[in-house]
């Protein structure tokens, strides 16, 4: 992994524009009722980070007319401020191609997750449109004790703790500086035009990591750490889209 939290030529790092309104109405939302993946979302969209189409349900009751709004395929999630890891918990169903196959799919996420988490709050479901694109990328914020806000860029899904491909700085970064911690990712070559492969939107990878990094504003010191993952990277020109993400408070 490679890491490097000193620029190679001394500067001072970016300064942070003041939070939107709605960054702090919505950090606000995440203290006071916990930061589920819906309220993570919220927070990472004031921020300027493209969001995957999302609806949230209170209950399974609500699943086929979400799905109908969303529009299919979708991914079907427990909503828990309790459960960072929804995978482990049995928490999450993909490629749901209507309301009726969403709903059964909704009774036996309830049932798994309640057998592995028995004291989790649930909040409901959120409904997902599916995404895809050339390259799964993880993107984590981190306030370290001894050296302050970082930010870390790597290979993203559900084999990023596997490998461990990724770079990280002192947060904030601005585009040029997230573009140099892109190039460091080894992983990320398929998506530079590594061999001829179709080239991802690098650019709008570069402004996500520079936006997400903006959480080492002081207004946002109650958070201890923010992950997304995956941050899926679409064709050049196309953007990028974040289909997962999770906050941690102190």
């Amino acid at each position: 992994m490679a890491v490097c939290l000193l620029r190679a030529t001394p500067q001072p790092l970016p300064v942070l524009a003041e939070p939107s309104r709605a960054s702090l109405d919505a950090l606000e939302a995440g203290r006071v009722n916990g930061f589920d993946e819906r309220r993570a979302a919220d927070l990472f969209a004031a921020l300027g980070v493209s969001m995957a189409k999302s609806l949230a349900i209170p209950d399974a009751k609500r699943v086929a007319a979400a799905v109908a709004e969303v529009g299919t395929p979708v991914a079907l999630k427990i909503l828990s401020a309790d459960i960072a890891h929804k995978t482990e918990a049995g928490g999450v169903a993909l490629g749901l191609m209507d309301g009726q196959a969403a709903a059964v799919a909704a009774r036996e996420i309830e049932r798994r997750v309640k057998a592995h988490s028995p004291a989790a709050k649930l909040d409901g479901f959120l409904i997902q449109k599916m995404e895809r694109g050339l390259a799964e990328v993880i993107l984590g914020f981190r306030r370290d004790p001894l050296v302050g806000p970082t930010i870390t860029v790597g290979l993203g899904g559900v084999l990023a703790e596997i490998y461990k491909d990724a770079s990280t700085r002192l947060a904030p970064v601005d585009d040029a500086e997230a573009g140099q911690m892109i190039e460091e990712v080894k992983g990320l070559a398929t998506i530079r035009g590594y061999r001829n492969l179709p080239r991802g939107d690098v650019a709008a990878l570069a402004r996500t990591i520079a936006a997400f990094s903006t959480l080492a504003h002081k207004a946002f010191a109650d958070i201890s750490e923010a992950e997304i993952n995956p941050l899926l990277v679409k064709p050049e020109g196309e953007g990028v889209v974040a289909v997962d993400g999770l906050v941690m408070l102190r």
